[in-house]
């Protein structure tokens, strides 16, 4: 009896041990592992030529080129299209559900070649049923006339999934978007758990970031600005501007109740935690349209929030 009491208590102890799911997928079907975490800035950064980029000669071209890591990936994403342009290709077989790469489809698809633009899933397929699909990879696929964009990916063996969507033109290369999904095995469901615009970045279930751009400085006394803080959706409005002025004032103030109730405690990081984590019950869409529509939602969200805390602290304030 003690053993198994003894066994009972490694499970609890060590519990992602001893119940968590084993993803077996061959290398040739994870991607990249460079996307499991992105410095979105600092990638940014690295991955943009300078102004003179196109009148040097080759051998500082390639200098440069070295400074982003995204050029010298080990994964080759092209050879995928040849793996499933016949049909669906199963990457891993479970128990209860299998994982599959797929892409649309026709009659005159008749080599890898001819569908290198086309987008790839990856589904849960159980009883031959497709249970949920995300939008996994790409290869280039124009966005205007001298840009394209793609996205890439890397699926873990825990079966976190990351993907990066990126932007590339004669500047360089952009990251605009990167996602983390989990495989909620329950519901059979992926789940959208973290998010990564740059400038803005969520993690579930109680964490929302927004960072100021430098080069864009509001001016709170501006007339216009003014009129944006009685109505936030009147037209020519920002929601993420009138962000951070409550955000500003209410920091500002929590500082001033802190010091003079002597009070040691955080306050503001209590109370943005909380606020987050109400904020962001809704889970987060798949969609990128949904996801720009969610997160006007989310400033409107916390700065109501922003608004109410900011008037209860001024109470305390004034006695």
């Amino acid at each position: 009896m003690k053993y198994i009491h003894y066994l009972a208590s490694l499970c609890l102890l060590f519990s992602t041990y001893c119940y968590s799911q084993d993803y077996q997928i061959e290398d040739k079907y994870r991607g990249d592992p460079f996307f499991r975490k992105i410095d979105m800035n600092k990638l940014e950064k690295d991955c943009t030529y300078p102004l003179d980029y196109w009148q040097l000669d080759n051998t500082k071209q390639k200098e440069i080129d070295k400074l982003c890591p995204l050029n010298y990936l080990k994964f080759d994403f092209t050879s995928l299209h040849k793996f499933i342009y016949q049909g669906p290709r199963v990457i891993y077989n479970g128990q209860d559900f299998q994982l599959t790469l797929s892409m649309p489809l026709n009659e005159y698809d008749i080599a890898p070649e001819t569908i290198l633009g086309r987008e790839i899933s990856l589904s849960i397929i159980n009883d031959n049923i497709v249970k949920d699909k995300i939008y996994l990879a790409n290869n280039f696929m124009s966005i205007g006339e001298l840009s394209v964009a793609y996205q890439r990916y890397y699926i873990s063996q825990q079966g976190d999934i990351y993907t990066l969507y990126l932007g590339e033109s004669d500047a360089g290369i952009l990251p605009i978007l990167w996602k983390h999904y989990q495989i909620d095995t329950q519901t059979m469901k992926f789940k959208l758990i973290q998010i990564d615009w740059g400038s803005v970045k969520i993690t579930l279930p109680d964490n929302f970031t927004a960072l100021p751009n430098p080069e864009q400085k509001v001016n709170y006394k501006d007339k216009e600005f003014k009129k944006c803080l009685k109505d936030e959706t009147s037209e020519g409005c920002f929601d993420f501007k009138v962000y951070f002025y409550y955000l500003e004032q209410l920091k500002s103030k929590m500082e001033l109740l802190t010091k003079k109730q002597k009070d040691k405690k955080n306050r503001f990081s209590l109370f943005k935690q909380k606020l987050d984590k109400k904020c962001l019950a809704t889970p987060l869409p798949f969609d990128d349209d949904e996801l720009h529509h969610y997160l006007n939602n989310l400033y409107s969200c916390e700065i109501k929030g922003f608004k109410e805390e900011l008037s209860r602290i001024e109470k305390q304030l004034a006695h």
